[in-house]
């Protein structure tokens, strides 16, 4: 008889696959404190260590009506974050709703955002809306590739987001 010992076969499928399952539970919680440094470091104000969080050829994209505009590779990235608090003076980010999906190398990331902000130093204003994000592995390090964040709605902290979007000086 030829091949292997009873039961061996079923053992190194097993092993794979919960090898298999504990790379995306790891690879999901990389993805995870990514996003979560992103949204302290936009808070903390950091520029320039922001554009760290993707890869030389990333993209931060704004979509929709509201949409901020768009940037790739590291320099436009950084140079964005280093202008924005000269805009955005103060901001909380709050995260909801995560949906991380991992395929090998390559993973999505959704999640609802609400950001109470400030622009210049008197324009208290709510945002909320939602990001969906792609990210890739290389060398075992997991980094953004493409930010997408929609911007369903902006309003006056005074008011609602009842009474209309807010439109924020250029």
């Amino acid at each position: 008889m030829t091949g292997s010992p009873a039961g061996t076969g079923d053992l190194a499928e097993t092993l794979a696959s919960a090898l298999a399952r504990l790379d995306v539970l790891e690879s999901q919680d990389a993805i995870r404190r990514l996003k979560a440094d992103y949204m302290q470091w936009c808070d903390d104000k950091r520029g320039r260590d922001l554009a760290d969080l993707w890869w030389p050829d990333g993209i931060w994209e704004g979509v929709g009506p509201l949409a901020e505009g768009r940037w790739q590779g590291h320099e436009a990235i950084a140079a964005m974050f280093e202008a924005s608090p000269k805009r955005l003076s103060f901001t909380v980010h709050y995260l909801t709703n995560e949906a991380i999906v991992v395929d090998g190398d390559r993973a999505v990331g959704r999640w609802k955002i609400l950001e109470p902000a400030t622009f210049g130093s008197d324009v208290a204003f709510w945002q909320g809306g939602r990001y969906e994000n792609d990210f890739e592995r290389r060398d075992g390090v997991w980094k953004m590739t493409h930010l997408r964040l929609w911007l369903d709605f902006r309003s006056p902290y005074e008011t609602s987001w009842a009474a209309g979007p807010l439109t924020l000086p250029g």
